[in-house]
C-alpha cells in the first residue's frame, strides 16, 4: 500500500515539475527570441517593460502552469480516492480470505473428527478424504487425495460400484445406500456400508461418499445367525421330545383309560344288574350298599372322563357337535342334576330364563356339562339354607347369550381367583380341606366355553358368595366338525340269520377279561340270548364260523389278534359281511371311535358300558335285521 501511495504522489510531483519546466522553457525562448530579433535596446527593458505581445505570452505561460498544476492536483485527488477504495477492497478481500481459511479449517476439523469415513470423488479421482476414511483403508491422506478411488475396490465389486457411480452422476435414480467391500492397504477386505450422494464440488458434480465400517455388525449378525441356528436346532430337538412326550402321554392315558375302565365296567355292570334285581330281590341294606358301589363307580368314571377330556382339549382333538338348542330345556335338565343335593341342604334354587332369544347354537352335551359343573360347585360351596340362581340373558344386537350362576356360598379371596381355572389346583390344597375334588372341573369348564368361542369370568366376595358368568355366541355359527363318514356312523345293512325259536338270538362275545365276561354273559342270558365267549381274536374268528352269530360284541385289546384285525377278517368273508358288530372297548381316546368304524364295526360303546344301553342297542340292530 505504501508503494502505491508513493507512486501516486510522485506522479503528481512530476506533472507539476513538467508544468514549471514548460513555463521556463517558454519564458527562456521568449527572451532569446527578443534578443535575437531586437538587437537594439536593453534586454532588461524587454523583461521588465514588456510589450503587449510579451505580456500575452507570459500570461499564457502562467495559465499553462496553473492548468498543469490543477490538472495534476485533480489527477492526484482521483488517484488518492481510487487508492482508498483499492485499499478497502484489499482489506475486505484479505478478511474474506482469512474467514474462508478459518471456515475451511473448522469444517475440515469437524469432518476429520467424524467416525465415518468421508471422501469426495470427481472424475474417478479422490478430491478429498477425512482421517477416518484414511484410517479405514490404512493409507495416509497424501496417498489418497489425488489418486483414483478404484485402488480401494476389490476387482469382483468394481463393475457394480463404477456402474452406480456413473449412474448417480448422470442423474439416474440409484439406491444411495448399499453394502460392499473395500480393500485395506494390507490386502484384507473390509465389509462397509456406502451412502453416496451427488454434490457440487468446485463448480462441478462430484460424488460425496460416507463409508461406515460394518465389521462388528457382520460379526454380530453371524453370531445371531449362529445362535438362531442353534436355537432352531434346540427347538426342533425340544419339539421332537415334546412330540415324543405327548405321544407317550397319549399312550399312557389310553392304557390307563383301558385299565381303569375295564374293572369299572365290571363294578358298574354288576351293580346295575343287582339294582335291576335280575338275580333276585335285594333287601334295603343291600340296595343301599349296591347303590353306594354304583355311585362311587360313577364318581370314579367321572374323574377319568374329566382327565381324558382335559387331555383331548389340550391336544386339539376334542370334538364339538353343535346344533340348535332350546335354552330352557338344557337349563332345566341341568338343574335336575343338582336338585336332590340342593334339597338335602335346604338350598333355594331359582331359574330366570331369557325373555327374548330362546335358542342357541352349541354342543348340547358340552353346554350341559358346563352348567352342571358350575351348578354342582355352587351347591357344594353354599352352606345350608343358602340360595342359588341360574340366570340367562340374551343380547340380540351382539348375538350373545350370557349364563350366570350366583350363590350365597363361602366366596373366594381375590388372591385365589387366578388359581380357579388352572388344572389340578385346589384353592384349599391342605390335607384338612373341607371340600373334595380334583381341581379339573373349572378347568374343563373354561376350556369348553372357549371351544364355543366364548369367555368366562368370576366375581366373588368372601362370606357373601360368588358369581360365575360365561358368554357364548347365540347365532354365530360355531365351527362344524366333520361328522363321521356315512358308512362309518350309519347302521350297516344286515341280513337276519335264522334263529332258533327257543332263544332271542345268538351273540358272540369276544372279551378277555373274566369279570366283564361273567357280567355281560349273565346279563345277556338273563335277557334270553345265547351268549358264546371267545377270549382272544383267533378264537373269535373260529367261534364265528362255528356259531354264525346274529350279533358280535368285539373287544379291541385282546391276545393274539386284536379287535380291529379280527373285524377286518370277518368283513372280508361274505358270510359275515352283514353281521352287526358292536365295539365294547375301554379305548376312549381321540380317534378310537373312528378307527372302529373304519375297521367295519357298526356301533361303538366305551367301557364301562351301561347294560341297559347295550340291551337297547342290540335290540335296535336285531330289529333292523329282522325288518329286512
Amino acid at each position: 500500500m505504501k508503494t502505491i501511495r508513493a507512486i501516486l504522489e510522485g506522479t503528481s510531483y512530476r506533472l507539476i515539475k513538467l508544468g514549471i519546466g514548460l513555463s521556463i522553457f517558454f519564458l527562456t525562448g521568449d527572451i532569446l527570441f527578443d534578443v535575437y530579433y531586437f538587437q537594439e535596446g536593453n534586454i532588461l527593458d524587454h523583461i521588465f517593460a514588456p510589450s503587449p505581445y510579451e505580456i500575452y505570452m507570459r500570461f499564457s505561460v502562467v495559465i499553462i502552469i496553473l492548468a498543469f498544476s490543477s490538472y495534476a492536483q485533480m489527477i492526484a485527488w482521483r488517484l488518492q480516492i481510487n487508492q482508498s477504495k483499492l485499499e478497502h477492497e484489499l482489506v475486505e478481500h484479505k478478511r474474506t480470505e482469512e474467514a474462508l481459511q478459518a471456515s475451511e479449517r473448522k469444517h475440515r476439523a469437524v469432518v476429520n473428527q467424524a467416525s465415518e469415513g468421508i471422501t469426495i470423488a470427481q472424475d474417478m479421482i479422490n478430491k478429498f478424504s477425512n482421517s477416518s476414511f484414511a484410517a479405514l483403508v490404512g493409507y495416509e491422506l497424501n496417498e489418497i487425495e489425488g489418486h483414483e478411488f478404484t485402488k480401494f475396490i476389490p476387482p469382483e465389486n468394481l463393475t457394480q460400484i463404477l456402474d452406480k457411480y456413473k449412474r448417480r452422476l448422470a442423474g439416474e435414480d440409484v439406491p444411495q445406500s448399499y453394502e460392499t467391500l473395500l480393500i485395506h492397504k494390507s490386502g484384507r477386505k473390509i465389509p462397509v456400508e456406502i451412502n453416496a450422494k451427488v454434490i457440487q464440488y468446485e463448480g462441478r458434480p462430484a460424488d460425496l461418499v460416507i463409508v461406515r465400517d460394518i465389521t462388528e455388525r457382520r460379526r454380530a449378525e453371524e453370531l445371531i445367525h449362529q445362535y438362531t441356528s442353534e436355537l432352531e436346532l434346540r427347538v426342533e430337538e425340544r419339539t421332537a421330545e415334546l412330540v415324543h412326550a405327548s405321544r407317550a402321554k397319549d399312550e399312557f392315558l389310553a392304557n390307563m383309560s383301558h385299565e381303569l375302565r375295564t374293572p369299572l365296567n365290571g363294578v358298574l355292570g354288576f351293580s346295575e344288574t343287582l339294582l335291576e334285581e335280575v338275580r333276585g330281590p335285594l333287601n334295603e341294606r343291600q340296595q343301599q350298599a349296591v347303590k353306594l358301589i354304583y355311585s362311587s363307580g360313577q364318581h370314579l368314571l367321572g374323574l377319568i372322563n374329566d382327565i381324558l377330556d382335559v387331555s383331548k382339549i389340550g391336544s386339539g382333538t376334542y370334538e364339538l357337535r353343535p346344533e340348535v338348542i332350546v335354552v330352557n330345556n338344557i337349563c332345566w335338565s341341568s338343574l335336575d342334576f343338582i336338585k336332590q343335593l340342593a334339597f338335602r341342604k335346604n338350598i333355594t334354587v331359582e331359574y330366570v330364563p331369557s325373555p327374548s332369544i330362546s335358542t342357541i347354537i352349541a354342543d348340547p352335551k358340552r353346554l350341559k356339562q358346563i352348567l352342571v359343573n358350575l351348578l354342582n360347585n355352587a351347591v357344594k360351596f353354599t352352606p345350608e339354607e343358602g340360595s342359588i340362581k341360574l340366570e340367562v340373558q340374551a343380547n340380540a344386537e351382539e348375538s350373545l347369550m350370557r349364563f350366570s350362576i350366583t350363590d350365597t356360598g363361602i366366596g373366594i379371596i381375590a388372591e385365589d381367583l387366578p388359581k380357579l381355572f388352572k388344572p389340578f389346583v385346589q384353592v384349599d390344597g391342605s390335607l384338612s380341606r373341607q371340600y373334595e375334588g380334583t381341581g379339573l372341573g373349572l378347568t374343563l369348564v373354561k376350556m369348553l366355553v372357549e371351544l364355543h368361542s366364548g369367555s368366562i369370568e368370576v366375581q366373588s366376595e368372601v362370606g357373601r358368595g360368588s358369581r360365575f358368568t360365561f358368554i357364548l355366541p347365540s347365532r354365530q355359527k360355531i365351527q362344524d366338525y366333520e361328522k363321521d363318514a356315512a358308512p362309518s356312523n350309519k347302521p350297516r345293512e344286515h341280513k337276519a340269520s335264522p334263529k332258533p325259536a327257543a332263544i332271542r338270538g345268538k351273540i358272540l362275545l369276544a372279551e378277555d377279561n373274566e369279570a366283564n365276561i361273567l357280567m355281560v354273559k349273565d346279563y345277556l342270558e338273563d335277557l334270553g340270548y345265547m351268549a358264546e365267549v371267545a377270549r382272544d381274536g383267533e378264537e373269535a374268528l373260529l367261534k364265528a364260523e362255528q356259531l354264525f352269530p346274529d350279533i358280535i360284541l368285539m373287544d379291541i385289546q385282546m391276545p393274539k389278534i386284536n379287535g380291529f384285525e379280527a373285524t377286518r377278517r370277518l368283513r372280508s368273508d361274505p358270510r359275515f359281511d352283514s353281521v352287526p358288530i358292536i365295539a365294547l372297548t375301554a379305548f376312549a381316546m381321540p380317534g378310537d371311535r373312528e378307527r372302529c368304524f373304519e375297521a367295519g364295526m357298526d356301533e361303538y360303546m366305551s367301557k364301562p358300558i351301561k347294560l341297559r344301553e347295550l340291551k337297547q342297542m342290540i335290540e335296535r340292530l336285531l330289529d333292523h335285521s329282522l325288518s329286512e
